[in-house]
């Protein structure tokens, strides 16, 4: 809009006035674009919030108070306890053989394994003379179970060492477990560390 005014020498002079511009849709992008990043990050941090919240919880039932005792735990730890210091008392007793792998001779490596064998045997034995020490019930059966299952593995050392003293090359070929296509050393082994027996597990010395 122009208004012609008198200039300072008498002639007239122009005004400009520049009008009050109207805001367009441009203009309301742009300004709610500004408010966007907020949301953003108010949404960013709640997921944030969520995943802690979810790995708090899994952390909580498997190292904290929530987390739940092994299926194969028994409730009285009592054959656990003697049966752990049954099995120490027999690794010491092989520990004092010679190294069964550092053996000049399939022979005398066999001889070796069937010493060995012999004192887990003994083990075995007064082993089950515990079991009554287990919880009557379900739990009583597993642990007689898993006494089956070390000697089912202890027949395998044994034909392993007795092969060796016909073929150098034998190898120990570990059963499996029934029903389940696994090597029975691992069920040994998960039962034993259920329940705290770190020397009752299958042993490694073949």
């Amino acid at each position: 809009m122009d208004w012609t005014l008198p200039a300072r020498d008498g002639e007239p002079g122009v005004v400009t006035v520049q009008a009050p511009r109207v805001p367009t849709s441009d203009d309301r992008g742009d300004a709610s674009s500004g408010r966007r990043p907020r949301w953003g990050r108010l949404v960013v941090l709640v997921v944030v919030c969520a995943l802690l919240s979810m790995w708090g919880y899994v952390l909580f039932l498997a190292f904290g108070p929530g987390r739940q005792p092994p299926i194969d735990r028994l409730d009285d730890p009592a054959f656990a306890e003697a049966a752990e210091e049954r099995c120490a008392a027999t690794l010491q007793q092989v520990d004092r053989l010679p190294v069964a792998s550092a053996s000049h001779t399939a022979a005398e490596r066999a001889d070796v394994l069937a010493r060995a064998n012999s004192a887990y045997a003994a083990m075995l034995d007064d082993l089950d003379g515990l079991q009554t020490l287990a919880p009557a019930g379900d739990q009583r059966r597993r642990a007689g179970e898993w006494l089956s299952d070390w000697r089912t593995h202890l027949g395998d050392r044994e034909r392993y060492a007795d092969a060796l003293r016909t073929d150098p090359g034998a190898r120990l070929l570990v059963s499996e477990k029934p029903g389940e296509g696994q090597q029975i050393t691992g069920w040994i082994d998960e039962f034993a560390n259920a329940n705290r027996m770190p020397s009752c597990v299958s042993p490694t010395d073949a």
